[in-house]
């Protein structure tokens, strides 16, 4: 076995959003904190055991175990969807494996949560700063407002292209009287359906 099939890349592709990097740093540090943890955890048991005290090394060793299977699985489960674009999966997967590594360890599943947390920002809208069309300038004491420039317009199409309008047909409730569009197969006003 190799290290680097506990262990992923210290680093993921350059086109990754700015928010999955830093989530993916976070993860990684987790991930480095969780093995270091795991040796440590093993050199204990293996000492308990030898000096007699085996219910604490078995419970050390089990610990170790199941900590080097989350850094397994968080390589497989996380990282590489994470490289891969897969945002959604790789979020999944890791609000589990942090949850499974705040049990394990505490300070490296705090960590991973932190890493889910910081991923999260890449499920939210982006919004374009407004850019106001009037602005003020100060001049000593007073104020001037500058002029507005005019939005280009765009020449409106010639009459005999103009798009039709559509016409809708309607439907009149037989309960409650309200006009609906036919397409629909209940009043919107009452819940009486179309007949």
């Amino acid at each position: 076995m190799d290290l680097n099939d506990f262990l992923a890349k210290e680093n993921g592709p350059s086109w990754l959003p700015s928010s999955v990097t830093e989530a993916r740093k976070l993860i990684y540090i987790g991930q480095l904190l969780a093995l270091v943890f795991s040796l440590i955890s093993v050199f204990v048991g293996i000492i308990s055991i030898l000096t007699g005290n085996i219910y604490y090394g078995i419970v050390s060793l089990a610990m170790a175990g199941v900590g080097m299977i989350v850094l397994y699985m968080l390589n497989d489960n996380v990282f590489d969807h994470l490289d891969q674009g897969r945002f959604k999966q790789a979020s999944d997967s890791l609000l589990i494996w942090s949850i499974v590594g705040i049990f394990i360890w505490l300070i490296p599943g705090i960590i991973l949560l932190l890493g889910y947390l910081k991923l999260q920002a890449i499920f939210q809208p982006q919004y374009q700063q407004y850019q106001a069309q009037e602005y003020q300038v100060a001049q000593g004491t007073q104020a001037v407002q500058q002029p507005q420039q005019p939005a280009p317009q765009q020449p409106a199409p010639p009459a005999e292209h103009a798009p039709e309008e559509k016409k809708v047909e309607m439907t009149k409730c037989r309960k409650c009287g309200v006009n609906y569009p036919s397409f629909m197969h209940s009043c919107p006003s009452c819940n009486e359906p179309r007949h």
